[in-house]
C-alpha cells in the first residue's frame, strides 16, 4: 500500500512540472501542422474525419522524432536527485523509492501518449466523424493521392482498416506506445545511475535516431533492424503493409514481450544498483 500511494504521488509530480507542459504545446504545435492536411481535405470535400489520425501520424518520420524527442526531454529529470526526492528516499527507502520513480516513468508514459493522442484529434474539430467506422475520408486518401494536394506528409495504410477498427488501433497503439515511452525513461533511469544524465540522454537519443537507418534501409535488412529498435513500433499502423514484399515490423507480441522484459530486466539493475550507490542531490526542479 505504501508503495502504491508513493507511485500516484511520485507520478503527480511527474506530470504536473515545466517539463510536460513544454511537451504538449509541442505536441499542439506539431499536430496542427501535420494533421492540418486532414482537415483541409475534410472541409474541401465537405465530410468529417474519423478521430483515430494518431496511428498515421506516427508513420510520418518527422512527427515520430519529434515525439520521441518531447519523450526523452519529459524524461531528461533522472536520476531524479532533486532535494524533494531526498526526503521520499529516507521515508520509504531506497526499494521503493526506485519502484516509485519507475512506477512514475510508466504513468507519466501513458499521460504522454494520450496527450498526444488528444493534439492530432483537435485540429480536426469540429467536423469529426465519431464513430468505431473508419470512414469514407480517411478510405478515400488511402486508396487515392487526395491529401498529396494539401501537402500532407501523412500516409494512410489502407490494410490496417481490415485488420483493426479505429478503437483496437488506437487502444494498441497507446498501449504500445507507454510501453516504448517506458523503456525508455527506465533505460535513461538505468544510465544515469551508472553513468550521468548526459550519458542517459544520449542513450534515448540514440533510440530515436536509430529510426533513420531503420527506414532508409533495404526492407530485407530493415525487417532484421526493427527487431531490436523500439522507437520504430510506433508505426503500428504499417504492421500490415508490406514493403517491397516484405512485413517488416515484428509481429505485435512480440514487441510488447521485448518492451515487458527489458523494462522487468532494467529494474532488477535498478534495485541493486540502488542499494550501494551514493547519492548526489542536486537543486534542479522536478
Amino acid at each position: 500500500m505504501k508503495l502504491l500511494q508513493y507511485t500516484w504521488k511520485n507520478s503527480m509530480m511527474k506530470i504536473a512540472n515545466s517539463k510536460m507542459a513544454v511537451f504538449v504545446i509541442l505536441m499542439i504545435v506539431v499536430s496542427r501542422s501535420y494533421v492540418g492536411a486532414i482537415r483541409q481535405f475534410s472541409v474541401a470535400v465537405d465530410y468529417p474525419s474519423s478521430w483515430c489520425v494518431f496511428p498515421f501520424a506516427m508513420c510520418s518520420f518527422s512527427y515520430l522524432i519529434m515525439f520521441w524527442f518531447g519523450v526523452i526531454y519529459a524524461n531528461s529529470d533522472v536520476p531524479f536527485m532533486q532535494h524533494v526526492n531526498m526526503y521520499h528516499a529516507i521515508r520509504v527507502g531506497r526499494k521503493c523509492w526506485a519502484l516509485g520513480q519507475i512506477g512514475g516513468i510508466f504513468i507519466r508514459s501513458v499521460v504522454l501518449t494520450v496527450v498526444a493522442v488528444i493534439c492530432t484529434i483537435l485540429p480536426l474539430l469540429p467536423d469529426i466523424e465519431w464513430s468505431n467506422e473508419w470512414g469514407k475520408l480517411l478510405r478515400t486518401a488511402a486508396t487515392t493521392r487526395a491529401l498529396t494536394q494539401f501537402d500532407s506528409s501523412v500516409f494512410i495504410y489502407y490494410e490496417i482498416f481490415s485488420e483493426f477498427s479505429p478503437l483496437q488501433l488506437i487502444g494498441l497503439e497507446i498501449l504500445l506506445c507507454a510501453c516504448i515511452c517506458t523503456f525508455i525513461g527506465v533505460l535513461m533511469f538505468l544510465l544515469s545511475l551508472f553513468l550521468n544524465k548526459i550519458a542517459a540522454v544520449a542513450g534515448g537519443l540514440a533510440l530515436a535516431i536509430a529510426l533513420f537507418p531503420v527506414l532508409n534501409i533495404h526492407p530485407m535488412i530493415r525487417h532484421k533492424l526493427a527487431f531490436f529498435i523500439p522507437t520504430i513500433w510506433a508505426e503500428l499502423a504499417r504492421i500490415a503493409t508490406p514493403d517491397y514484399g516484405y512485413y517488416w515490423l515484428p509481429s505485435i507480441p512480440y514487441m510488447f514481450g521485448f518492451l515487458i522484459a527489458g523494462i522487468l530486466c532494467m529494474t532488477v539493475i535498478i534495485l541493486i544498483k540502488v542499494k550501494k550507490i551514493e547519492f548526489n542531490w542536486e537543486n534542479e526542479d522536478i
